[in-house]
């Protein structure tokens, strides 16, 4: 057995080939598809999996970004290497890994991962290592006779057994490739045939094996494709290639990707940001590994992969950022933020680029080389591994231009959330609904985050780090900006763990239109308060109008619907008027301001007030830890100071209007509130709805009425641009269930239509036009009418 590392191990200063390159150089088995795999194609494969999960062929040992990279490397192998234990390592390869501990079990074969990458890095102090070698085959010997075997039963967590330590396990026999034995390299196939011997099921079959899903199902198709590499086997390689397709069908409930960019994962739970990346990582670089091989995955249908970048998980990443609102109960967790899950899925897409044709490749590369141009909170090489080191430095050495983010509005009806992109800014909400529960808590995780659905609304203006900066562990939970709460104390995990309880609202929906969005809610807020709010929330380019009507709440208890909860960072001291005189007042004294008409805060923008109601504004200093909401969180103490301006409605039916201008300057904000301010044309418990400007109405309905100069004959989100000659309708169904929406257009006097649907249109002696539009199976979406003179 040979212990000498190949050429292809020892190559320097090769940072300008590209991954074409890598196609050409020592791959020319794998282009040709129709040859049957030989020995040799299946170790080019092996070959070009150790590429991408060391990045060797593209290090520059002079680069700092590298050096920094490598040097971090080489610490975590030092301290595993000072943790190994004496042989035979029979509790457990490493002192402080117990194999006692399936999760440690984890951690010793991941330990044994990242060494064996050091022995293969150009550049690495372990670099070729002959100790480090032996050490790494010494555990593999253990971990393989005492836990990792095919006689053993699982235990603890199934996912411990089946994908940690599977595809750890897995990369080191790539990395260190013919110094394995193949007595060992056989075991080592027998134990993972063992723990997951269909790719697709997951659990032991004491528990009944299931159909494994998702980020889950790719996790273990990567295990067995590169076990199936390593023990050149090429029927399970092939059916864990097959088994991949499932994951990016389109489904119309639970978990999966919708047609209409939704990601759902744990039944209830917009995922995007955490789930769906994991799952687009996993499939790129499976794409990337398998492209141009014999093995190349076939499956037409894999456009729908390629179609979610753009349609699913571009849309949620802002100057380089994922969106707060789907990712799930990782907004608890210290060590994973914002930016830190966005600089994950610019990864990932970079790498599923290598897989596609060049002009939709490059285009998605314009989008990364945008998101990182316009992060100036974080620097994405910062604690980087040495392949997203890699990724980041080939795209930014690319002729691409970097392109801007798509301005205008989208929703999600699958998974009822929304974002929208303005001048230099943009907003999600974070909604319920029968599909979508109120958040996730779970494994001691995110236990206090229950109001996230209530209408959070995420504002994307002048400080980029405002929701990474700590926001989570200071912020007031039961004062997240947009919602509405009845202000009784609610127990941590009220609804329960894992999304399991849904809200029984009438109806949550949005609507789009050239740009133009309209979304509404009904709010039944957690915690069997009684809490109940019709909420609407109405987009254009320099403002979003939100209004509640209908809010009451059968405990008894004040409601409060807050308009703003700003993190001002750890000194504060942002300016703040309201109708044009200073907010003075001292930290932690709410201030009540009657009948204002508009607000201003310094670095965020203006407000302006819409109704008649009071504006409470108060300033303070908050302190937290991210263990109060996570228990597996740092418990150092943090502070920030808060602007928080809200309504108080106490306990009468209530309602409120109001209009958010982010980043106006308090003279803009003044001007807006005069004759440009938006005009409310009802907000009441029959319908919600705005004159736009002269040519467009926005208008929500819970029940039949008239918004306007818009009717309709129950629920529905219509959207109406028009004038004498020409006319666009856009409409939906929130409730998903109506066979059709009518909506009646007040002397508007078109005569024709056009449509996709095959809506159809009547007029009335008095010029009314009604336009009927089928929705049944539109499960939400919008659809346009264009109305002719």
């Amino acid at each position: 057995m040979t212990r000498e590392l190949s050429r292809r191990h020892i190559l320097q200063g090769t940072a300008a080939l590209t991954f074409a390159g890598l196609l050409t150089a020592g791959f020319a088995p794998l282009a040709q598809a129709a040859e049957a795999a030989t020995p040799a194609n299946l170790d080019a494969l092996r070959e070009r999996w150790v590429d991408q999960i060391t990045g060797r062929l593209l290090i520059d040992p002079a680069d700092p970004d590298f050096k920094a990279a490598i040097a971090s490397q080489d610490r975590a192998v030092d301290k595993s290497v000072s943790l190994l234990a004496p042989r035979p390592g029979k509790m457990g390869v490493f002192t402080d890994a117990p194999f006692s501990s399936e999760a440690q079990m984890v951690t010793s074969y991941k330990r044994l991962a990242q060494m064996a990458a050091a022995w293969a890095t150009p550049g690495s102090k372990h670099q070729g290592s002959p100790v480090l070698l032996d050490q790494i085959l010494g555990a593999l010997e253990d971990g393989n006779t005492y836990i990792y075997n095919d006689g053993q039963a699982e235990y603890g967590n199934w996912w411990s057994w089946e994908i940690g330590t599977s595809k750890a396990a897995t990369d080191t026999l790539a990395i260190l490739g013919s110094n394995v034995s193949p007595d060992l390299i056989a075991k080592y196939c027998a134990a993972i045939d063992h723990f997951i011997p269909d790719p697709t099921k997951q659990f032991p079959d004491s528990r009944g094996k299931i159909l494994s899903e998702g980020a889950n199902r790719v996790d273990i198709c990567q295990a067995i494709i590169v076990r199936s590499i390593v023990g050149g086997d090429t029927a399970r390689l092939a059916a864990a290639i097959s088994a991949l397709s499932p994951v990016w069908q389109y489904v119309t409930s639970g978990n999966g990707f919708y047609a209409d960019g939704s990601f759902v994962q744990h039944t209830t739970i917009p995922y995007t940001g955490t789930y769906g990346v994991v799952l687009l990582g996993g499939l790129a670089k499976l794409f990337s590994l398998l492209g141009g091989s014999d093995h190349a995955v076939s499956d037409p249908s894999r456009t729908i992969l390629f179609n979610t970048v753009e349609d699913s998980f571009a849309p949620f990443l802002h100057d380089g950022l994922m969106m707060d609102s789907v990712r799930g109960r990782a907004i608890s967790r210290t060590q994973e933020r914002g930016f830190d899950d966005g600089t994950i899925t610019i990864e990932a897409i970079l790498w599923l680029a290598r897989a596609v044709d060049a002009t939709t490749g490059n285009r998605w590369r314009a989008l990364c080389k945008g998101w990182v141009a316009r992060n100036q909170y974080s620097n994405p090489l910062a604690g980087a591994s040495i392949p997203r080191t890699a990724l980041l430095k080939e795209l930014a050495a690319s002729a691409t231009d970097a392109a801007a983010e798509t301005a205008g509005h989208s929703f999600f009806p699958g998974m009822d959330r929304s974002v929208y992109r303005g001048k230099g800014w943009a907003a999600a909400l974070g909604l319920s609904s029968r599909r979508t529960t109120w958040y996730e808590c779970g494994n001691g995780e995110n236990n206090l985050g229950a109001q996230t659905g209530s209408g959070m609304t995420y504002l994307y203006a002048g400080n980029q780090g405002h929701f990474d900066d700590d926001f989570w562990p200071t912020a007031n939970l039961s004062r997240l900006p947009g919602i509405t709460v009845d202000t009784t104390p609610l127990p941590p995990k009220v609804e329960g763990e894992w999304g399991a309880a849904t809200p029984h609202n009438e109806w949550t929906g949005g609507v789009t239109l050239n740009g133009t969005g309209a979304v509404g809610m009904h709010l039944v807020g957690p915690g069997g308060t009684g809490l109940q709010a019709r909420k609407a929330w109405f987009y254009t380019q320099d403002m979003v109008v939100a209004l509640g009507a209908d809010i009451h709440t059968a405990s008894g208890a004040a409601v409060e619907s807050i308009m703003e909860h700003r993190n001002l960072g750890a000194d504060g001291g942002q300016a703040m008027t309201v109708d044009g005189r200073p907010h003075t007042a001292a930290a932690g004294t709410p201030v009540s301001y009657g009948h204002p008409r508009w607000a201003h805060l310094e670095g965020t923008g203006g407000y302006l007030l819409l109704g008649e109601g009071d504006l409470t504004v108060l300033r303070e200093q908050r302190t937290g830890a991210w263990k109060d909401i996570n228990t597996g969180g740092t418990p150092a103490v943090v502070s920030r100071q808060y602007a928080t301006l809200l309504f108080e409605h106490g306990t009468d039916p209530a309602s409120y209007a109001y209009a958010i201008l982010p980043g106006a300057s308090a003279m803009d904000t003044a001007k807006a509130a005069g004759k440009s301010a938006p005009r409310v044309l009802r907000n009441d418990k029959t319908g919600q709805g705005l004159e736009l400007d002269k040519k467009t109405t926005a208008a929500l309905f819970w029940a039949p009425g008239t918004v306007g100069n818009l009717t309709a004959d129950g629920p529905a989100c219509v959207l109406f641009n028009g004038n004498p000659g020409h006319g666009v309708l856009a409409v939906s169904d929130p409730t998903q269930t109506a066979t059709s929406v009518t909506v009646t257009i007040r002397d508007a006097r078109y005569r024709r239509i056009s449509s996709t649907v095959g809506a159809t249109l009547s007029v009335d002696r008095d010029g009314n036009v009604t336009i009927t539009i089928p929705t049944a199976g539109l499960l939400g979406r919008t659809v346009e009418v264009t109305l002719h003179r």
